[in-house]
């Protein structure tokens, strides 16, 4: 992460420290584009498929019924075999 977040702030920080030539531009580009590369890396490219060391896979479907079949559970008795009066 040091070469994707840190090095690029540094160098715009002190680019005016630098002057101004070709090469101070091209190595510019390329912290920028360094930079870009990591945030496209980190924030929007999927990791691993699967379980890792973080974990089980927090994007893999899951299924979300009961364990159990509630309608099967439930007993109907008829009226006619209620208690005798």
């Amino acid at each position: 992460m040091i070469p994707f977040f840190v090095v690029p702030p540094l160098f715009d920080r002190f680019d005016d420290l630098l002057g101004d030539s070709w090469a101070v531009f091209l190595l510019g580009l390329a912290f920028n584009v360094l930079w870009l590369w990591g945030l496209i890396e980190m924030l929007f490219l999927r990791g691993t498929c699967g379980p890792n060391r973080f974990g089980p896979d927090q994007l893999t479907p899951r299924d979300t019924r009961p364990g159990w079949d509630q309608q099967s559970e439930i007993e109907f008795v008829p009226q006619s075999t209620g208690p005798t009066r």
